[in-house]
């Protein structure tokens, strides 16, 4: 055996523990998977030595023997790997092109109304929210490499700031890479600033010889990569930074200087002197015209083609646009059929590879055959991820499932449930493994902001719960003890007396609280589809009733689903009814999951606020798991009365779960037979849903009607109190 195979990190003894470590990070389970299986697909991935992720899982190499020594082997793959880690935990893949960043005026909207080198505008549907943002630049893959490498700086500012004890491996990975990148100096100028902004991400801090021409374009975009790693800064902080830095990378040459064209900079002193924050604000304030140009400068006579910059091993291959494609279908399935071509996937996959030099012949317009391999195998692989976009001659993609046994929970929090097979009239015993997580918190201001938009419904519903439920108090007399004397009592015994007859040692009256005795289970839906963007808030009235003006972005469905329980949760802690908040998505029948946010035996506290403000969409919407789960814990409930609340915005579906019409069937009839075993046990269901089709599978699920379809979504905040109020009182 030689000596680098006995140095060498094998990833299979190691799998289960790496993948516990993944969890913990993450906070849901995440499956480690072969990296070779992923680049042999042939889908974009190419390399086999790093790490990467396609949103769901991460791809690792079988092996790790870069290094001399064991130790530092694993050093890096612990490294590598909470980088993925970090890309899933937060949110790389999650980004919307409407969402509001946290540190940045917004140009995605301005940059997007704009119309192309061709009078084209940019708001035509794409396969994902990230295609949509890179088709707001002429130069594709300048974009790309912008964004990659600050969202990955961000991601890595983010992982040490909330895992300080990773920081030291952190450090040490610098370093190493660091010594053995390219001199500035020896860069094209346009590479040599891409080259200045990876350097700042992996912490040096110079001083740094750039193109005397673009010293203040270097402080500019030190300012701007340095906001996106802020604290806070989400995806869309990237986005917007990239916006930022595009136009000042692209108006430069990029043609090879001499060495004395070069000049050193602070880059302390040159990004605070360039900074454009407004004083005492934490949003980036553009200067005129900032983002109203993307369109690339006129080449110079020595301008080298562009080629993208030298990786950074440990962050790994990063494909965002890729992994949101295979990750997070759009919710609207006939919007993505009619988007999702062949020509839109080569544009996305040939971003890969760097442009023809400018003055390179065009008369081979012909696809590459590399690009058409790659097109047609992730298509087929999209087919197989995507029950909606799954042939009618295919074989139906549950079946898939069909071959595997039973599960086993192998680890804490981890729940097995039987799935009820209608077309077998039985159960499939225990099909299917349901991952209890408690929501990792957020910050508290989605929870301020919404009581704050919606200051006068939520006055009003406070109101009609508090005169709609019992009184709390009230007097019992004639006790043989208590708080006090009841006058009247204490009179007759007097009277009694003075007659000669025994008095009543009945003569004292305590108060006596009639509390309600009620749990509830509110269970929303958290599934990918939720992401769908949604306009203003309608109304601008704060008068009582009001849905409220929301200054802000356009809301999700999921925030408007959150927004209702944030008015639940007001008015439930004014009458003591016990209520638990529960969220649940999932991928595949071993992989549901179901989000804690409070507890019904739980107190409301801060803690649970942030919680709310921190639940996203995710993954699929397998009904059937979860509602057995919130009906155990509903089950446990010592009350008279018990409810349980089903907040969606479509019908069940998940891999393996619904495609057509059979697999259709067995979802609904799943979900069906789960709300059944919840009647069985004396609890009262009730689903509230925003899909206009509702009514198509809801009378199934539903059988006693105990179901409404909103005709808007909007409506969910003030009429989820109002079912509540007329079911529990």
């Amino acid at each position: 055996m030689t000596e680098a195979n006995i140095s060498a990190v094998q990833l299979a003894p190691l799998r289960e523990m790496l993948r516990m470590y993944c969890h913990a990070l993450a906070e849901r389970s995440v499956e480690l998977r072969d990296l070779q299986q992923l680049v042999d697909k042939n889908i974009g991935w190419s390399r086999d030595d790093v790490a990467t992720s396609d949103g769901a899982a991460i791809f690792l190499p079988a092996a790790i023997e870069r290094f001399e020594s064991q130790a530092e082997n694993f050093e890096f793959l612990k490294v590598m790997l909470t980088q993925q880690a970090g890309h899933i935990e937060f949110g790389s893949f999650e980004f919307h092109f409407d969402r509001r960043s946290n540190h940045f005026a917004d140009l995605r909207r301005r940059v997007s109304s704009q119309p192309d080198d061709h009078g084209h505008h940019h708001d035509h549907p794409t396969p994902t929210e990230l295609t949509r943002f890179f088709r707001l630049f002429p130069n594709r893959r300048l974009a790309l490499d912008t964004f990659a490498i600050v969202e990955s700086a961000r991601i890595e500012a983010r992982v040490i700031h909330e895992y300080p004890g990773i920081a030291p491996l952190y450090r040490v990975m610098r370093e190493r890479v660091l010594a053995v990148r390219q001199e500035m100096v020896l860069l094209p100028a346009r590479e040599a600033l891409l080259e200045l902004l990876i350097r700042v991400s992996l912490g040096q801090t110079g001083p740094f010889k750039v193109p005397a021409e673009q010293k203040r374009a270097a402080g500019e975009i030190v300012g701007l990569i340095r906001s996106s790693c802020e604290h806070g800064a989400t995806v869309e902080d990237a986005a917007e930074a990239t916006l930022r830095i595009y136009p000042i990378l692209s108006r430069v040459a990029n043609e090879f200087l001499e060495e004395n064209l070069f000049v050193a900079i602070d880059i302390e002193e040159e990004g605070s002197s360039r900074s454009n924050r407004s004083n005492g604000s934490n949003r980036w304030e553009d200067a005129p015209g900032t983002g109203e140009v993307l369109a690339l400068s006129a080449p110079a006579t020595r301008e080298k083609a562009y080629l993208s910059p030298q990786g950074v091993d440990y962050r790994g291959e990063f494909k965002p646009e890729l992994a949101q494609l295979l990750s997070k279908p759009r919710s609207n399935a006939r919007e993505q059929r009619k988007s999702l071509t062949p020509e839109e996937l080569a544009e996305l996959l040939k971003s890969r590879h760097s442009p023809k030099p400018k003055d390179a012949e065009e008369e081979n317009e012909e696809q590459d055959p590399q690009i058409e391999r790659m097109v047609q195998n992730l298509m087929r692989e999209l087919e197989r991820r995507d029950p909606r976009m799954q042939s009618v001659q295919q074989r139906p993609w549950f079946q898939s499932d069909d071959d595997a046994g039973s599960l086993t929970a192998n680890q804490a929090d981890t729940f097995i449930y039987d799935e009820w097979d209608e077309s077998a009239r039985g159960y499939r015993s225990r099909w299917c493994k349901l991952y209890e997580k408690v929501m990792p918190a957020g910050d508290l201001n989605f929870y301020r902001d919404t009581l704050l938009n919606y200051a006068g419904l939520a006055r009003q519903i406070r109101r009609e719960f508090e005169l709609a439920a019992p009184e709390l108090h009230h007097k019992e007399k004639r006790l043989p003890d208590g708080s006090d004397h009841d006058l009247d009592a204490a009179i007759e015994a007097m009277v009694d007396l003075r007659i000669g007859v025994s008095p009543s040692e009945k003569i004292f009256w305590r108060n006596h609280k009639a509390e309600r005795d009620v749990a509830v289970a509110f269970l929303f839906d958290m599934s990918g589809s939720t992401g769908e963007a949604l306009g203003r808030a309608p109304g601008a009235s704060q008068s009582a009733g009001s849905l409220g003006d929301h200054d802000r972005a356009p809301r999700r469905i999921i925030d408007v689903e959150k927004e209702a329980i944030v008015l639940m949760i007001d008015a439930l802690e004014t009458i003591g009814d016990r209520y638990g908040v529960f969220g649940f998505s999932g991928h595949g029948r071993d992989n549901v999951e179901f989000f804690v946010i409070k507890d019904i035996d739980e107190e409301f506290s801060p803690e649970v606020a942030k919680r709310i403000g921190r639940a996203g969409p995710l993954h699929a919407t397998r009904m059937g798991p979860a509602i057995r789960h919130a009906t155990s814990k509903l089950r446990r409930q010592q009350t008279r009365s018990k409810f349980l609340f089903l907040i969606s915005d479509g019908r069940p579906q998940d891999r393996g779960y619904s495609q057509e019409s059979a697999e259709k069937a067995y979802a609904v009839q799943d979900t069906r037979m789960a709300l059944i075993e919840a009647r069985r046990d004396g609890i009262h269901s009730f689903c509230l849903t925003v899909d206009k089709e509702g009514n198509d599978y809801l009378r199934t699920m539903m059988e006693d009607f105990s179901y409404e379809v909103l005709a808007d979504v909007n409506e969910l905040p003030l009429r989820l109190p109002q079912l509540y109020k007329r079911l529990t009182m």
